[in-house]
Protein backbone atom coordinates (compact mmCIF):
# COMPACT_ATOMS: atom_id res chain seq x y z
CA UNK A 1 0.00 0.00 0.00
CA UNK A 2 1.79 3.66 -1.02
CA UNK A 3 2.33 6.17 1.54
CA UNK A 4 -0.62 8.53 -0.01
CA UNK A 5 -2.70 5.58 0.79
CA UNK A 6 -2.15 5.00 4.50
CA UNK A 7 -2.21 8.72 4.67
CA UNK A 8 -5.92 9.29 3.71
CA UNK A 9 -7.80 9.89 6.94
CA UNK A 10 -11.55 10.66 4.95
CA UNK A 11 -12.38 9.24 1.71
CA UNK A 12 -15.93 9.54 -0.14
CA UNK A 13 -17.67 6.82 -2.30
CA UNK A 14 -19.34 9.27 -4.53
CA UNK A 15 -21.48 8.79 -8.20
CA UNK A 16 -24.06 10.20 -9.68
CA UNK A 17 -25.90 7.21 -11.50
CA UNK A 18 -28.75 8.32 -14.56
CA UNK A 19 -31.14 5.83 -13.86
CA UNK A 20 -34.93 5.62 -11.74
CA UNK A 21 -33.97 2.96 -9.31
CA UNK A 22 -29.62 3.69 -9.31
CA UNK A 23 -29.77 6.89 -7.79
CA UNK A 24 -26.73 9.52 -6.39
CA UNK A 25 -25.42 8.11 -3.77
CA UNK A 26 -22.41 9.34 -1.31
CA UNK A 27 -20.85 7.45 1.35
CA UNK A 28 -17.64 7.95 3.88
CA UNK A 29 -15.42 6.19 6.23
CA UNK A 30 -12.57 7.87 8.40
CA UNK A 31 -10.51 4.79 8.19
CA UNK A 32 -8.03 2.87 5.65
CA UNK A 33 -9.34 -0.54 4.60
CA UNK A 34 -6.69 -2.90 2.89
CA UNK A 35 -7.44 -4.17 0.03
CA UNK A 36 -7.29 -6.91 -2.50
CA UNK A 37 -4.36 -6.09 -5.26
CA UNK A 38 -5.32 -3.95 -8.24
CA UNK A 39 -8.57 -2.55 -5.93
CA UNK A 40 -9.30 -0.43 -3.57
CA UNK A 41 -12.35 -0.68 -0.75
CA UNK A 42 -11.76 2.59 -0.11
CA UNK A 43 -12.97 4.11 -2.83
CA UNK A 44 -15.83 3.18 -5.58
CA UNK A 45 -19.43 4.08 -6.71
CA UNK A 46 -22.39 3.01 -4.59
CA UNK A 47 -25.50 2.09 -6.06
CA UNK A 48 -29.07 2.00 -4.94
CA UNK A 49 -31.44 -1.25 -6.23
CA UNK A 50 -34.66 -1.20 -6.57
CA UNK A 51 -36.88 -2.48 -3.76
CA UNK A 52 -37.55 -6.25 -5.45
CA UNK A 53 -34.01 -6.80 -4.58
CA UNK A 54 -34.13 -5.64 -0.79
CA UNK A 55 -33.43 -9.34 0.24
CA UNK A 56 -30.27 -9.27 -1.80
CA UNK A 57 -28.47 -12.35 -2.33
CA UNK A 58 -26.55 -13.10 -5.83
CA UNK A 59 -25.41 -11.52 -8.52
CA UNK A 60 -23.77 -12.65 -11.77
CA UNK A 61 -22.69 -11.32 -15.17
CA UNK A 62 -22.80 -13.21 -18.04
CA UNK A 63 -19.59 -14.28 -20.10
CA UNK A 64 -19.96 -12.12 -23.00
CA UNK A 65 -21.09 -9.31 -22.03
CA UNK A 66 -21.14 -6.92 -19.38
CA UNK A 67 -24.49 -4.98 -20.58
CA UNK A 68 -26.70 -6.67 -17.41
CA UNK A 69 -26.50 -7.48 -14.08
CA UNK A 70 -28.15 -10.77 -13.26
CA UNK A 71 -29.31 -10.91 -9.39
CA UNK A 72 -31.75 -12.86 -7.09
CA UNK A 73 -33.29 -12.55 -3.55
CA UNK A 74 -34.11 -15.11 -0.64
CA UNK A 75 -37.91 -15.44 -0.95
CA UNK A 76 -38.89 -15.75 -4.55
CA UNK A 77 -38.52 -17.72 -7.59
CA UNK A 78 -37.07 -15.27 -9.63
CA UNK A 79 -34.23 -13.77 -11.57
CA UNK A 80 -33.87 -10.48 -12.35
CA UNK A 81 -31.63 -8.14 -14.76
CA UNK A 82 -30.86 -5.17 -15.27
CA UNK A 83 -27.82 -2.72 -16.55
CA UNK A 84 -26.97 0.94 -14.63
CA UNK A 85 -28.73 3.56 -16.66
CA UNK A 86 -32.05 1.52 -17.41
CA UNK A 87 -35.68 2.59 -16.34
CA UNK A 88 -36.65 -0.74 -15.31
CA UNK A 89 -35.67 -4.24 -14.39
CA UNK A 90 -36.96 -7.43 -16.25
CA UNK A 91 -37.55 -10.77 -13.78
CA UNK A 92 -37.88 -13.73 -14.77
CA UNK A 93 -40.07 -17.28 -12.75
CA UNK A 94 -38.14 -20.41 -12.55
CA UNK A 95 -39.73 -21.97 -9.41
CA UNK A 96 -42.09 -21.30 -6.06
CA UNK A 97 -40.98 -19.18 -2.97
CA UNK A 98 -37.90 -20.66 -1.26
CA UNK A 99 -34.94 -19.71 -0.11
CA UNK A 100 -32.92 -18.90 -2.83
CA UNK A 101 -29.07 -17.74 -2.69
CA UNK A 102 -26.34 -17.72 -4.91
CA UNK A 103 -26.72 -16.86 -8.85
CA UNK A 104 -24.34 -18.33 -11.44
CA UNK A 105 -24.29 -18.28 -15.30
CA UNK A 106 -22.59 -20.75 -17.10
CA UNK A 107 -22.57 -23.03 -20.28
CA UNK A 108 -25.63 -21.56 -21.57
CA UNK A 109 -27.22 -21.71 -18.70
CA UNK A 110 -28.58 -19.57 -15.61
CA UNK A 111 -28.33 -21.58 -12.42
CA UNK A 112 -29.69 -20.82 -8.85
CA UNK A 113 -28.55 -21.93 -5.71
CA UNK A 114 -31.42 -22.91 -2.83
CA UNK A 115 -30.02 -22.93 0.85
CA UNK A 116 -30.22 -26.23 1.41
CA UNK A 117 -28.09 -27.24 -1.38
CA UNK A 118 -30.64 -28.12 -4.34
CA UNK A 119 -29.75 -26.14 -7.65
CA UNK A 120 -32.36 -25.07 -10.63
CA UNK A 121 -30.89 -24.57 -14.13
CA UNK A 122 -33.06 -23.16 -17.06
CA UNK A 123 -31.49 -21.94 -20.52
CA UNK A 124 -30.31 -18.06 -20.94
CA UNK A 125 -32.22 -17.80 -23.47
CA UNK A 126 -35.16 -17.89 -21.64
CA UNK A 127 -34.80 -14.59 -20.49
CA UNK A 128 -37.55 -12.58 -22.46
CA UNK A 129 -40.07 -14.79 -21.02
CA UNK A 130 -42.25 -14.35 -17.88
CA UNK A 131 -41.85 -17.54 -16.65
CA UNK A 132 -38.48 -19.91 -17.49
CA UNK A 133 -38.96 -23.23 -19.66
CA UNK A 134 -36.93 -26.59 -18.94
CA UNK A 135 -36.36 -25.94 -15.71
CA UNK A 136 -34.27 -28.64 -14.66
CA UNK A 137 -33.46 -29.32 -10.43
CA UNK A 138 -30.25 -31.18 -8.81
CA UNK A 139 -31.40 -32.85 -5.58
CA UNK A 140 -29.02 -34.45 -2.86
CA UNK A 141 -25.98 -33.78 -5.02
CA UNK A 142 -24.28 -32.27 -1.69
CA UNK A 143 -25.18 -32.51 1.54
CA UNK A 144 -28.36 -30.96 3.21
CA UNK A 145 -26.77 -28.06 5.05
CA UNK A 146 -27.04 -24.08 4.92
CA UNK A 147 -25.29 -22.87 1.83
CA UNK A 148 -25.34 -19.34 0.34
CA UNK A 149 -22.14 -19.19 -2.04
CA UNK A 150 -22.50 -20.48 -5.91
CA UNK A 151 -19.90 -19.38 -8.67
CA UNK A 152 -19.13 -20.82 -12.21
CA UNK A 153 -15.97 -21.11 -13.93
CA UNK A 154 -16.31 -20.20 -16.97
CA UNK A 155 -12.95 -22.28 -18.53
CA UNK A 156 -14.61 -25.91 -17.29
CA UNK A 157 -17.96 -25.41 -16.76
CA UNK A 158 -18.41 -26.63 -13.24
CA UNK A 159 -20.17 -25.14 -10.63
CA UNK A 160 -18.44 -24.59 -7.23
CA UNK A 161 -20.61 -24.35 -3.90
CA UNK A 162 -18.95 -23.56 -0.32
CA UNK A 163 -20.56 -24.43 3.16
CA UNK A 164 -22.13 -21.52 5.35
CA UNK A 165 -22.70 -24.07 7.70
CA UNK A 166 -22.09 -27.95 7.39
CA UNK A 167 -22.39 -30.65 9.64
CA UNK A 168 -19.29 -31.94 8.58
CA UNK A 169 -17.04 -29.01 9.31
CA UNK A 170 -18.68 -28.81 12.91
CA UNK A 171 -15.40 -30.15 14.90
CA UNK A 172 -13.20 -29.61 12.20
CA UNK A 173 -10.81 -26.33 10.85
CA UNK A 174 -11.96 -26.15 7.21
CA UNK A 175 -14.81 -25.24 5.36
CA UNK A 176 -15.91 -27.84 2.91
CA UNK A 177 -17.40 -27.09 -0.64
CA UNK A 178 -18.63 -29.14 -3.52
CA UNK A 179 -18.01 -29.13 -7.57
CA UNK A 180 -20.53 -30.04 -9.81
CA UNK A 181 -21.07 -30.65 -13.52
CA UNK A 182 -23.20 -28.67 -16.08
CA UNK A 183 -24.14 -30.70 -18.86
CA UNK A 184 -25.28 -29.02 -22.15
CA UNK A 185 -28.90 -29.82 -21.61
CA UNK A 186 -28.76 -28.28 -18.14
CA UNK A 187 -28.35 -31.26 -15.98
CA UNK A 188 -26.11 -31.93 -12.94
CA UNK A 189 -23.81 -34.31 -11.43
CA UNK A 190 -21.52 -34.46 -9.03
CA UNK A 191 -17.67 -33.86 -9.59
CA UNK A 192 -16.20 -33.94 -6.31
CA UNK A 193 -15.04 -31.29 -2.95
CA UNK A 194 -12.46 -29.27 -1.85
CA UNK A 195 -11.63 -27.61 1.44
CA UNK A 196 -10.78 -23.84 2.72
CA UNK A 197 -8.32 -23.97 5.61
CA UNK A 198 -9.50 -21.28 8.57
CA UNK A 199 -5.74 -21.63 10.31
CA UNK A 200 -4.87 -20.10 6.75
CA UNK A 201 -7.53 -17.68 7.33
CA UNK A 202 -6.52 -16.62 10.82
CA UNK A 203 -2.53 -16.42 10.19
CA UNK A 204 -3.68 -13.35 8.04
CA UNK A 205 -6.83 -11.38 9.50
CA UNK A 206 -8.11 -13.03 12.69
CA UNK A 207 -11.47 -14.66 12.63
CA UNK A 208 -11.45 -13.66 16.27
CA UNK A 209 -12.47 -17.01 17.38
CA UNK A 210 -15.74 -17.11 15.06
CA UNK A 211 -15.82 -20.01 12.14
CA UNK A 212 -15.86 -18.59 8.48
CA UNK A 213 -18.94 -18.23 7.13
CA UNK A 214 -19.10 -18.18 3.41
CA UNK A 215 -22.39 -15.86 1.78
CA UNK A 216 -20.90 -15.49 -1.42
CA UNK A 217 -18.58 -16.62 -4.22
CA UNK A 218 -16.81 -15.95 -7.35
CA UNK A 219 -13.82 -15.88 -9.67
CA UNK A 220 -11.25 -13.60 -10.83
CA UNK A 221 -10.70 -14.33 -14.35
CA UNK A 222 -7.69 -12.09 -14.46
CA UNK A 223 -5.79 -13.69 -11.50
CA UNK A 224 -8.16 -17.31 -11.38
CA UNK A 225 -8.00 -16.37 -7.52
CA UNK A 226 -11.39 -16.94 -5.62
CA UNK A 227 -13.13 -14.31 -4.06
CA UNK A 228 -15.00 -15.64 -0.94
CA UNK A 229 -16.88 -13.36 1.18
CA UNK A 230 -18.46 -12.97 4.50
CA UNK A 231 -21.15 -11.60 5.88
CA UNK A 232 -20.95 -12.46 9.48
CA UNK A 233 -17.47 -12.23 9.01
CA UNK A 234 -17.29 -9.14 7.12
CA UNK A 235 -14.48 -10.40 5.33
CA UNK A 236 -13.07 -11.09 1.91
CA UNK A 237 -10.90 -14.10 1.36
CA UNK A 238 -8.34 -14.78 -1.68
CA UNK A 239 -7.37 -18.29 -2.68
CA UNK A 240 -5.48 -19.64 -5.18
CA UNK A 241 -6.70 -22.65 -7.68
CA UNK A 242 -5.70 -24.59 -4.81
CA UNK A 243 -7.90 -23.19 -2.92
CA UNK A 244 -5.23 -22.13 -0.13
CA UNK A 245 -5.92 -18.71 1.08
CA UNK A 246 -3.41 -15.91 -0.11
CA UNK A 247 -5.25 -13.07 1.06
CA UNK A 248 -8.01 -11.83 3.70
CA UNK A 249 -9.71 -8.49 3.90
CA UNK A 250 -12.02 -7.39 6.51
CA UNK A 251 -14.36 -5.02 5.41
CA UNK A 252 -15.88 -1.68 6.37
CA UNK A 253 -18.91 -2.11 8.44
CA UNK A 254 -20.58 1.17 7.47
CA UNK A 255 -19.88 0.26 3.68
CA UNK A 256 -20.52 -3.51 3.91
CA UNK A 257 -23.50 -3.67 6.60
CA UNK A 258 -24.49 -7.24 4.86
CA UNK A 259 -22.46 -7.93 2.31
CA UNK A 260 -24.61 -10.98 0.28
CA UNK A 261 -23.53 -10.77 -3.36
CA UNK A 262 -20.33 -10.74 -5.30
CA UNK A 263 -19.32 -10.66 -9.09
CA UNK A 264 -16.58 -9.40 -11.59
CA UNK A 265 -17.87 -7.89 -14.95
CA UNK A 266 -15.85 -8.35 -18.45
CA UNK A 267 -13.49 -5.22 -17.60
CA UNK A 268 -12.32 -6.18 -14.04
CA UNK A 269 -14.53 -4.62 -11.80
CA UNK A 270 -15.67 -5.30 -8.67
CA UNK A 271 -19.00 -5.60 -7.66
CA UNK A 272 -20.37 -6.53 -3.85
CA UNK A 273 -23.86 -6.42 -3.20
CA UNK A 274 -25.71 -5.30 0.57
CA UNK A 275 -28.55 -6.94 1.06
CA UNK A 276 -31.44 -4.11 2.58
CA UNK A 277 -31.80 -5.45 6.09
CA UNK A 278 -33.94 -3.09 8.28
CA UNK A 279 -36.27 -2.13 6.07
CA UNK A 280 -35.18 1.44 6.50
CA UNK A 281 -32.37 0.80 4.05
CA UNK A 282 -32.19 -0.01 0.40
CA UNK A 283 -30.03 -2.87 -1.36
CA UNK A 284 -26.46 -1.71 -2.60
CA UNK A 285 -24.44 -2.54 -5.03
CA UNK A 286 -20.73 -1.50 -4.75
CA UNK A 287 -18.74 -1.20 -7.38
CA UNK A 288 -14.79 -1.14 -7.51
CA UNK A 289 -13.06 -0.16 -10.53
CA UNK A 290 -9.78 -2.40 -11.59
CA UNK A 291 -6.86 0.13 -11.24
Amino acid sequence: MSKEMNGRKLLLICMPIASLFFLTACAQTTQVYRSPKGYDFNKGEKLFLPDALHELSGIAFPAESSKHIFANEDENGLVYYFAPGEHQYQQIKFAKKGDYEGIAISNGYIVVLESKGTVYSFPYSDILQREATNVKVGKDLIPKAEYESLAASQSDSLLYIICKKCAVDKSSSKVTGYVLGLSKEGDFFKKGEFKIDEKQIDLISSLKGKQFRPSALTKNKRTNEWYILSSINKMLVVANEKWEVVGAFPLDPSLFNQPEAIAFDDSGSLYIGNEGGDKANKATLLKFKLN
